[in-house]
């Protein structure tokens, strides 16, 4: 059996079924799950790679891809299109260049550690799919998509054809080279009342973990906000200021619709927020394989929540809603990730220096040029971009691109008109040309559904 090495935890059920099917492999390849890279332009650059399978033949960067439906692409779209049932088809971005690219900088790590033998030891890109998906992609590349029950096969004719020019002594010092380039740290709590339970999401400036009260034994989210040392120390303690302030305002919220935070606590100039654990699915989830009613539905419960959220005292502005901070749990809504919430009126650089972090698809163009003019109509077209690709299976342009959204009626059929129509409101440039609150909009969407 392979040997498999847990240099972090696999963030999904399929990731973590392409690991056990790798475990099938025999004695000699070594697995590394979830290892996150230092990258080599700037700060924000580090790389994750979900599984790192090393073996005497070929060191293979391995991605995982839960893709539901018939996929078609060719290498060089930008984005791709997966078709389910009678769903319209909706769009996921092309994987072959970023997986190339993380197979290059896995190749740079090892050729600074060994050049000899990485000169000679083959470095393959290789994304997995779930069972039987049936792919129409024209992909000239050496980057190989294989179905999960293809994977075995695949690696083991690799092993028959190519030459195999590291020994097993060198197998296992290649996966201790990168265990110990994996940036995770050791993973604990400055207090006592919590444990950890499983790290879910690593990144340059958080760590999200699922955790448990070691008292009460109740489950709880825990996200962990990274100062950044490089700042000059009086922007560092506006930072820190500004950030534990917006932190405190949002655990006052109290709604229905809101993931409810139970604590905040500082500690060396980190930021720990404690929220309660929620059951169920992320929206980003459901992309493609949603009624537009149940989207629609959705939207207006999350709409309930961001409004109270707004009308706080003092309001509270989330500025980063998307499909993956849209929680459902037996078909209630939580809106959860206030990380970067901001507290209206009130200058901010926490979400400023963030910016290049979020997903540009759901974020208004104020943004980008002042994120601390932010107010509800933000977050109105954030919920609007989420809706729009929920019922269209088409990701938003971003304002960056200066290519227009065509009206969601026209791209699903389905869709009655009043919706693409509200959904060009929420989503336009202006913020004065949209739904003035989150509470028109929600009137909206539920006039929609009547």
């Amino acid at each position: 059996m392979a040997q498999i090495i847990v240099a972090g935890n696999p963030v999904n059920e399929f990731e973590k079924t392409v690991a056990r099917t790798l475990g099938h492999l025999p004695e000699g390849f070594v697995a590394l799950t979830n290892v996150i890279l230092p990258g080599f332009y700037h700060k924000q650059s580090n790389i994750e790679i979900d599984i790192i399978l090393v073996s005497t033949h070929a060191v293979y960067a391995i991605e995982t891809k839960y893709w539901q439906g018939e996929v078609h692409g060719h290498v060089n779209q930008k984005t791709w299109r997966v078709h389910r049932d009678n769903n319209p088809p909706h769009q996921i971005e092309n994987p072959l260049q970023r997986c190339e690219m993380k197979a290059k900088t896995l190749n740079t790590i090892l050729s600074r550690w060994n050049s000899g033998l990485m000169g000679k030891l083959k470095t393959k890109a290789l994304i997995v799919v779930p069972p039987h998906t049936p792919m129409h992609v024209e992909n000239p590349t050496d980057i190989e998509l294989v179905t999960l029950e293809r994977l075995l096969p695949v690696i083991q004719a690799d092993a028959e054809r190519m030459r195999h020019e590291a020994t097993p002594a060198q197998v296992q010092a290649i996966a201790q080279v990168l265990v110990g380039s994996n940036l995770e740290e050791e993973e604990y709590l400055p207090f006592e009342n919590y444990r950890i339970a499983e790290t879910l999401k690593r990144s340059p400036r958080s760590v999200s973990f699922k955790a448990f009260n070691a008292i009460t034994e109740r489950q709880v989210f825990i996200k962990k906000l990274i100062s950044d040392v490089n700042l000059p120390p009086d922007k560092l303690a506006l930072w820190k200021n500004r950030a534990v302030r917006e932190a405190r305002a949002t655990a006052k919220l109290s709604h229905p619709n809101l993931v409810t935070i139970l604590d905040v606590i500082e500690d060396e100039g980190n930021l720990y927020v404690i929220a309660e654990w929620v059951e169920g699915f992320n929206l980003v989830d459901r992309i493609g394989s949603l009624s537009w009613r149940e989207a629609v539905g959705y939207a207006a419960q999350a709409a309930a929540g961001l409004n109270a959220a707004h009308h706080a005292t003092p309001p509270v502005v989330h500025r980063n809603v998307t499909p993956a901070s849209i929680r459902v749990s037996d078909e209630i809504v939580k809106v959860t990730n206030f990380s970067g919430a901001h507290i209206e009126g009130d200058p901010s650089i926490v979400f400023t220096e963030a910016i290049h972090g979020r997903d540009p698809a759901y974020s208004a163009p104020e943004l980008f040029t002042n994120a601390s003019g932010a107010d509800p109509r933000s977050d109105v077209y954030g919920l609007g971009a989420t809706l729009y690709h929920l019922v269209t299976g088409q990701k938003p342009e971003s304002f960056i691109s200066r290519t227009s959204n065509p009206p969601a009626h026209e791209l699903n059929p389905q869709l009655p008109e009043a919706l693409g129509t509200a959904l060009a409101k929420a989503m336009h440039p202006l913020p004065a040309s949209r739904f003035a609150t989150m509470q028109e909009f929600r009137e909206a969407l539920r006039a929609i559904l009547a």
